[in-house]
């Protein structure tokens, strides 16, 4: 039998603390070599991409596939999602699917997720103050996961080009987290100037962050260029940064953030201080100086949606929620 779990049953065992304790958990796995995940396979329409991650994870004995497709223009065009994705996990003893599940959600939750374990590893811990750019779903999963790490964040200056977006962002988040004050800011230079952590999570094709704004000390996580076509930094902030950090390599140089400032010359694979995953492990130091400027460059890997459909499996068994088919 096969359990099949909506997005609603999903929601209903799956919170932020879960999440980060299993992409936690992945990126340890992963930096003891105690996973099989290839390169992600693209496949590229005129409005968007499908793309298949599939990922085993021995320690969990938890394996399977998502199957993701990105299409920015969904909600204008469509009134669906940008991202739909679904999750099969397959038994490793016999390769019976055990699961399928919604991935739309996980998709959030892990993304914010890996982007709160580069700033535990990464940025300074008495961090004060954080500039967000992008609050759609992600601007709002990247600021729950910051919480989980950095509850003692004071402030958040929010920046979207949608101006509207703003004001509810403000509103939504700052009832959620009533000691931190969430501001609004009319360009991408106010978010970053003076900010100890700084986030970008937009679909943007052009790069809109420049490394003149950054503060000695301050912690970049680039979350939202996922494919060529996106890019978020400038690359000024490649070469402002102190210490670069990727999920996996090879999928680094696939992104726009990364391989246009290769196509320039300007970066290697060689300078790429580490993959997060050896730092979770112990096997290389985070951040090491009070003034390194930090960047934690996510693409999203396989094992963090494995890894967390697996919890949420295991909590739905639990619980007797979801369909057996």
């Amino acid at each position: 039998m096969t359990l099949y779990l909506t997005q609603d049953e999903v929601k209903s065992v799956l919170d932020m603390r879960s999440t980060f304790e299993a992409v936690e958990s992945g990126f340890r796995e992963m930096g003891n070599d105690n996973i099989e995940m290839p390169a992600r396979v693209y496949l590229h329409f005129e409005k968007g991409v499908l793309i298949a991650m599939p990922a085993y994870m021995p320690g969990l004995g938890a394996a399977g596939t998502k199957l993701v497709t990105v299409h920015p223009g969904n909600k204008k065009d469509y009134g669906l999602p940008a991202v739909i994705a679904r999750i099969v996990l397959n038994s490793p003893d016999n390769g019976v699917p055990i699961a399928i599940m919604d991935g739309t959600y996980i998709t959030a939750l892990r993304t914010g997720a890996a982007g709160a374990t580069g700033i535990k590893y990464l940025s300074r811990e008495d961090s004060k103050e954080v500039g967000l750019c992008g609050l759609g779903v992600q601007g709002r999963s990247q600021v729950m996961g910051l919480m989980e790490v950095r509850p003692g964040v004071e402030k958040v200056k929010v920046y979207d080009i949608i101006p509207e977006a703003k004001a509810a962002f403000v509103k939504e988040m700052g009832e959620k987290y009533p000691k931190t004050k969430f501001v609004p800011v009319d360009s991408p230079k106010e978010a970053a100037e003076g900010s100890d952590i700084v986030i970008t999570c937009t679909p943007s094709p052009e790069a809109f962050m420049d490394g003149a704004w950054l503060k000695k000390g301050c912690h970049v996580s680039a979350i939202g260029a996922d494919t060529g076509a996106k890019r978020e930094l400038m690359t000024s902030v490649i070469q402002k940064c102190d210490k670069l950090v990727v999920d996996f390599i090879p999928q680094a140089f696939v992104v726009g953030d990364f391989a246009k400032p290769k196509e320039e010359g300007v970066i290697t694979e060689e300078d790429i201080y580490a993959e997060l995953g050896e730092i979770v492990a112990g096997k290389k130091e985070g951040r090491t100086s009070p003034d390194e400027i930090t960047l934690f460059k996510a693409t999203g890997l396989a094992i963090q949606d494995v890894g967390t459909a697996h919890k949420v499996y295991i909590l739905a068994k639990e619980g007797g929620i979801g369909t057996e088919i």
